[in-house]
């Protein structure tokens, strides 16, 4: 059961929260609103060799982001 991350479009607090499937409404836990967003969580971007991202192929060998290369005019 995955943790997500949720951005409410009206209160524009950030959250996360357990979603047991996919039919599960979200609601932000600030203001009860179910106009959010779920959000690309920083956590899944890693740095290193590709060993150190997932330990298996096909981990990219391309630098993760801040480290270079991935995300241009962020670096």
């Amino acid at each position: 059961m995955p943790i997500y991350e949720f951005r409410c479009s009206d209160c524009q607090q950030k959250f996360e929260t357990l979603v047991r499937n996919s039919s599960e409404t979200v609601e932000c836990k600030f203001c009860n609103s179910s106009n959010i967003k779920k959000l690309i969580s920083a956590h899944a971007i890693t740095s290193g060799s590709p060993d150190t991202a997932c330990g298996t192929a096909p981990c990219s060998p391309a630098p993760a982001c801040g480290a270079g290369g991935c995300c241009p005019g962020l670096n």
